[in-house]
């Protein structure tokens, strides 16, 4: 496997020059001889980017003549590349897209190839800090950032702000005659904003510091929240309940991701879709930004592939700056590509527009353990309840961050 990912090291550093002598060494250049090296690359993909993706390689093979590329293809998820490719790594495809929350795991079992080189240098200078990072570990790169596309921000109905939102207070000033405010503290990818707005860390050896004194202070402010007759958790049902309250006017703003944005629309008129960055909220009587989760689709090279030189030069194809403009403009993915992130029609769109704005104010999830998912949530649930008192937290936030650093099994 080392050797493996030191010859893809080489390859990608070296692969212009390898290119270059190639032409003069090999029968390709006689205009009699029809012998062209055929590669075949297994390609996976989410469902309903499939089309799009087979365009993709399909225009890849065009700019790659000196070649005969075959694909194949598997339809698999971001959400569940690394569980379909470790439950079989042997059937596992060469290049593959996954969420970045993934990419620890996958470098643990020896699953990504690194990425160095001149493809290295290229990523770095191209894409975004954030998506850049989320392709790293420990420094160094295993995947090829695709989108930047995967967070939280705020939606707000424009018939009731006459601008942008931006503290929480002004938000449920608003929140009159049955008017609310929507977020569901019960999940815990939503939650976790409070206590990394306080100063709270996921740390890089995965351990939480929520029972702090920062934490705690997040604890209260998550409370006060809840018992707020102004704010509607919702549960299980969040999403079409949001939806449904922006359409009955019940609910005039919340907080969510794209996928909502068409949705919500449909019920107030795209006219009156506002979105903005999450809002500053008061903890311990500061105020402060609220910082979420910044999710990235990255997409690797399988270390144990056949063709690793080929496989790395496609999945840089797949992620270079025309493919992400190509995502954002067939499926409105907004772009890791620093030039591709700054076309109009990431601006032009109001969800994407708000998740660049929320960007600089939202970490990784890379050093989030498996453990806090379901801890996290549990500890939500309590809260979004309204009947936890203040001096029961510390004790509450103690049990979740031991259950958290120290698993059992």
């Amino acid at each position: 496997m080392k050797r493996l990912v030191s010859l893809l090291l080489i390859g990608a550093a070296l692969l212009p020059a390898m290119t270059g002598c190639r032409k003069g060494n090999t029968d390709t250049d006689n205009p009699n001889n029809t012998d062209t090296p055929t590669v075949t690359l297994k390609v996976w993909g989410a469902q309903d980017d499939q089309a799009m993706l087979r365009e993709m390689c399909d225009a890849f093979a065009q700019a790659n003549p000196d070649k005969k590329y075959n694909f194949t293809y598997g339809v698999v998820g971001e959400g569940e590349a690394k569980n379909i490719f470790l439950d079989d790594p042997d059937a596992a495809a060469d290049v593959f897209h996954f969420a970045n929350d993934q990419i620890a795991d996958l470098v643990s079992a020896g699953a990504l190839a690194q990425i160095g080189g001149t493809y290295r240098t290229a990523v770095e200078e191209e894409n975004l800090t954030g998506a850049v990072d989320a392709a790293m570990v420990d420094g160094k790169l295993y995947a090829f950032p695709a989108t930047a596309d995967n967070g939280y921000f705020l939606y707000y109905n424009k018939a009731v702000f006459d601008h942008a939102p931006n503290t929480l207070a002004e938000i449920l000033s608003l929140c009159t005659d049955g008017r609310r405010f929507a977020m569901k503290v019960s999940d815990s990818w939503y939650l976790a904003s409070f206590f990394l707005s306080a100063g709270c860390s996921f740390s890089e050896d995965k351990k939480i510091d929520f029972n702090s004194e920062n934490g705690v202070a997040a604890a209260r402010a998550i409370n006060a929240l809840c018992r707020d007759p102004r704010f509607v958790n919702f549960g299980a049902e969040y999403d079409p309940s949001i939806i449904a309250g922006f359409g009955d006017g019940s609910v005039i703003a919340a907080v969510s991701g794209t996928w909502n944005a068409e949705k919500i629309a449909s019920e107030i008129g795209a006219e009156n879709l506002g979105a903005t960055k999450l809002p500053m909220i008061e903890i311990d009587g500061q105020e402060v930004q609220m910082i979420g989760f910044a999710g990235y689709k990255l997409v690797g090279v399988n270390a144990g592939s056949r063709s690793p030189e080929d496989a790395v030069k496609l999945a840089a194809w797949l992620t270079n700056e025309e493919n992400q403009l190509k995502r954002l403009r067939e499926r409105s993915m907004a772009p890791a590509n620093k030039n591709a992130a700054a076309d109009p029609a990431v601006m032009e769109n109001p969800a994407l527009a708000a998740l660049s704005e929320q960007m600089p104010h939202a970490v990784s999830q890379n050093n989030v353990p498996a453990s806090y998912w379901t801890a996290a949530e549990g500890f939500g649930t309590d809260l979004a309840a309204g009947n936890v008192p203040d001096d029961a937290l510390q004790g509450k936030l103690d049990v979740l961050t031991e259950t958290v650093n120290n698993p059992i099994g």
